[in-house]
């Protein structure tokens, strides 16, 4: 089970990644709660994990080597798509602060910008807006 709900975070992960690439916030929220439920399954089987693991201590040696060998590789398996998750998880992030920090500067810009036309709007107001009084 572990191995399957880190199997899913990972392809969410994927998923998430390419969800920011096309700016599809709708379902990149759809991602996140997702990937949610799945940390949260995750956390049930955390709280198991300290007699999980004295469990397979125990077990480990009474384990053919073919068997034994099975559940060192899906460990490793395991541990590997944790690795990736973590660096997958690193890369959408600055991706996100990359984003965040160009809108940012983006709203700059238009709150500079419309700071410049108002100023210059204003200093041309007495002229632009005389009117000519045909009457004198």
């Amino acid at each position: 089970m572990h191995r399957e709900c880190c199997r899913r975070l990972l392809d969410l992960s994927r998923s998430q990644d390419r969800l920011i690439e096309e700016n599809d916030y709708d379902e990149l929220l759809a991602v996140l709660g997702k990937k949610q439920q799945v940390l949260d399954q995750i956390a049930k089987f955390e709280e198991h994990r300290p007699r999980i693991k004295s469990m397979w201590k125990s077990l480990r040696g009474q384990l053919d080597d073919t068997l034994r060998g099975r559940c060192e590789s899906l460990l490793d398996e395991t541990a590997a798509d944790l690795e990736e998750l973590v660096r997958q998880e690193h890369r959408s992030s600055r991706e996100i602060e990359r984003r965040r920090a160009g809108t940012q500067q983006e709203l700059r810009n238009l709150d500079q910008g419309e700071r410049v036309q108002a100023a210059y709007r204003d200093s041309l107001a007495p002229v632009t807006h005389r009117r000519l009084d045909v009457g004198q």
